[in-house]
């Protein structure tokens, strides 16, 4: 596996990774309305282009160049996007990509890392030494969805 910066280039693949992980891998912990309006935030072009410009943001890549999972990080340490393919789970790609985020906090001599993370991927964050700050509410389209206050000292 390599792991690279995203480029503009990339949007298409992110979204259809982004899609196809929440539509396969979320709705054992998310009803069906709360997925679709979730995976219809992937429409956000504009939004996923200034994270590409703005954040260090990361795609990891098999031996065939095909994305297998993404991450970005902002200045301040927040762990904004970590998914990996549907068909990549459970191999890896999670924590090598939150393996290089923490290294570009250290580099950054950042000392805590923030994330919000779903009710799917509150126990990777848990494995990896994040603690559960709260739980929250956040609203997509007038649909509220679980998810979790998370942070990590580095």
């Amino acid at each position: 596996m390599h792991i690279r910066k995203a480029t503009p280039e990339d949007i298409s693949e992110l979204k259809k990774l982004y899609v196809g992980t929440i539509t396969t891998i979320n709705p054992k912990d998310y009803d069906e309305e709360q997925i679709k309006v979730w995976a219809s935030t992937a429409e956000r072009t504009e939004s996923l282009l200034r994270r590409i410009n703005e954040q260090y943001f990361f795609v990891a890549e098999n031996d065939d160049k095909n994305i297998t999972g993404f991450a970005s990080v902002d200045k301040t340490g927040y762990l904004d996007l970590l998914y990996v393919h549907k068909e990549f789970q459970r191999m890896g790609v999670a924590k090598q990509l939150l393996q290089k985020i923490i290294n570009t906090a250290i580099e950054w001599n950042i000392s805590k890392l923030e994330t919000d993370a779903s009710i799917t991927a509150k126990p990777f964050f848990e494995k990896n030494n994040f603690k559960t700050i709260r739980q929250q509410t956040v609203t997509i389209n007038n649909v509220d969805l679980i998810n979790y206050k998370m942070e990590r000292m580095i």
